[in-house]
């Protein structure tokens, strides 16, 4: 037996409910770090320059991070209540069902992370005036990979997870 199903009931609910947290305010703050973390390494600024230009460019007219960040947390929410709804109704004494919505929704998850992080790279990376409407298309693109990313990590599921032998 693995992971799960060693688990008692309070710690799993424990763990749902911090996977939940942090998947919501993860997506706000993704951008966020994106920002920062491409000044520094790209853009070769100092850490309290990139913090600085974060900050000065938070509300500013022609970048406004925080609707940046809005708009990106919309997608990582639903998908926190997906997690809390699916996971949450899952029943203990069947280990296979929840190892399978376990995987099902980390590769909805981890699909949404390089999908949200690669256009955020991207657009700082290469900036032009057409590079905002990637970030009104992004959470589109977000809501559609959370059922083609659960899709995907269920069938790898049900190839990986074998029910135990009776």
């Amino acid at each position: 037996m693995t992971g799960l199903s060693h688990m008692t009931g309070s710690r799993f609910r424990l763990l749902i409910r911090t996977v939940t947290w942090a998947s919501a305010v993860g997506g706000f703050v993704l951008p966020w770090a994106v920002m920062i973390a491409v000044d520094h390494l790209v853009h070769h600024l100092p850490l309290d320059r990139a913090w600085q230009s974060f900050r000065l460019h938070l509300f500013a007219p022609g970048y406004n991070l925080f609707l940046v960040g809005i708009l990106t947390a919309v997608p990582f929410i639903v998908l926190a209540f997906v997690i809390l709804l699916h996971l949450g109704t899952t029943p203990l004494q069947d280990s296979l069902i929840a190892h399978r919505r376990t995987l099902g929704l980390a590769c909805a998850s981890f699909a949404m992370l390089v999908v949200a992080g690669w256009t955020h790279v991207d657009v700082l990376i290469h900036p032009d005036a057409q590079g905002a409407l990637a970030y009104f298309f992004l959470p589109i693109v977000l809501l559609l990979m959370l059922p083609v990313g659960y899709t995907v990590g269920r069938l790898a599921a049900k190839v990986l997870v074998r029910p135990p032998p009776l």
